[in-house]
């Protein structure tokens, strides 16, 4: 049985708990996925788990300038070493743009690269983006109903409009996109 997939959608529901009710989510919550998802990877080839395990860091570099280049060249040379990661190098390399930017949270993020590396294929980034655009457009009826003007981009962030939408949500929603795809 699925047995993995359902212990990840519960940490996500829980992640998710807990950043609707305090609106801050400790990194460390995404860091009890990614570390389970790098010991699995680590099996499957070694080179890659450290790549990850090096891009991740990458984003505590102070620098704007050298953290992105960090990120974009680890996560370059993910698919180089290993071509059966490449939709996590794209995965990554979208969440940590979206992060960067401010779209999302860190530990969103970080929740973001865990079902990647669990999972590299392209359903669970396709299921990643299906869920961020549903929560996206969920909060934009939800918490801003008929007003003109707001991007849906805005309401994906953490800092849309001086409000604290949660990003966790959508990666419960890509999980359950995801869930549908693998249990028959």
């Amino acid at each position: 049985m699925n047995y993995h997939l359902w212990l990840l959608f519960g940490w996500l529901v829980f992640e998710t708990v807990w950043d609707l009710r305090s609106h801050n989510l400790p990194v460390w919550f995404s860091l009890v996925m990614l570390l389970p998802a790098l010991a699995l990877t680590f099996v499957l080839s070694p080179t890659v788990a450290l790549l990850v395990l090096f891009s991740a860091a990458a984003t505590e570099i102070r620098g704007r300038q050298w953290r992105r280049a960090a990120v974009l060249l680890v996560a370059a040379l993910i698919p180089i070493v290993d071509g059966r990661y490449l939709p996590l190098s794209v995965g990554w390399l979208l969440l940590a743009f979206a992060w960067e930017a401010g779209w999302l949270g860190g530990a969103d993020s970080l929740a973001g690269l865990s079902l990647l590396t669990f999972y590299p294929e392209w359903k669970m980034l396709l299921a990643i983006a299906i869920g961020v655009l549903a929560w996206g457009l969920l909060v934009l009826l939800l918490r801003y109903g008929r007003q003109t003007g707001l991007r849906l981009w805005t309401v994906v962030s953490a800092r849309a409009k001086g409000t604290a939408a949660a990003g966790m949500p959508a990666f419960v929603l890509a999980m359950a996109v995801f869930l549908a795809w693998r249990i028959p």
